[in-house]
Order: structure tokens, then sequence, then C-alpha cells
């Protein structure tokens, strides 16, 4: 039996509009996922402050700024911690709910620092979120900030 050159050319043009469709169907649930920012639950003893420092109001800007892209703005929180909360704490809890995410740079505690960061990358191709966490020692407390972008 033999298969016409038109057959064979209508099942091949058959065969790559499903594969097209599939990347498309695959490309748009990831378009819709990225949009979205990561919400992060608060490190523990954290209470969101009524009024706090300039400084902190400013560093969360940055943070929102350095987040934000066409896709969206940024979702930040800043929390106020109790006087010397541990920065291993705070760190280990915002990893534990980025499970597999990649760590972007490193993360140690220098404890003579006033200001200490760590961040996270989803690991997908097309638009990873990114997610930020920074704390202040200042002289009144400690601050915690939690920068969540959408995807780029």
């Amino acid at each position: 039996m033999r298969i016409g050159r038109r057959r064979l050319v209508a099942a091949g043009a058959g065969l790559l509009l499903v594969v097209v469709l599939a990347v498309a169907a695959i490309a748009l649930v990831r378009w819709r996922a990225a949009g979205e920012s990561r919400a992060i639950a608060p490190p523990a003893g954290a209470t969101t402050p009524p009024g706090y420092e300039r400084d902190v109001a400013d560093r969360a800007t940055l943070i929102a700024r350095g987040l934000r892209n066409e896709r969206g703005e940024a979702t930040v929180r800043t929390y106020a911690m109790p006087a010397g909360s541990p920065w291993l704490q705070s760190r280990q809890l915002v990893a534990t709910q980025l499970d597999h995410w990649e760590q972007v740079g490193d993360c140690a505690d220098n404890p003579a620092a006033t200001i200490v960061e760590c961040a996270w990358r989803e690991p997908t191709r097309w638009w990873p979120r990114e997610v930020r966490l920074t704390m202040m020692r200042l002289d009144p407390g400690t601050f915690v900030i939690v920068g969540s972008g959408v995807g780029d």
C-alpha cells in the first residue's frame, strides 16, 4: 500500500500543527503563572510596624524597583522583628517556602553588617520569578523586608 504525496504532506502538517499548539499551550500556562508574585509567610515573631524608619522604607522602595518589570509590580512587605533575631532563621523560613528555587549569590550572615540580603530565582527558562530577603539591623530594632517579583 502506497501513501500518496498529498496525504504524507497533510499528515506532516497536522503533526506540526499539534506540536505548535502544544508549545503554545505550555507557554500560555507559564506566562500566566509567572504573572503572579510568590506569597511568602513572614518569619516567626514578625509584626507589621505602624511607623518605621525612613531607611527601611527607602530600602523597600529599592527592592520594589529592582523586582519591577514590564510584567508588573513587585509585592514587597516589611516586618519588625524582635531585637537580636537571627538571620539564619529568617533565611531558612523563606528558603523552605521556595523549594527547588536557585539561590542567587552568597547568603552568609555578617553580624557586623547593617544590611544582609539573599535572593532566590525560580528555575524556569521562561519568565522566572525572583524573591529577595533583606534584614536591616538598626538601632531601634531589626526589620525584615521580603520582596517577590513577577516573572520577567
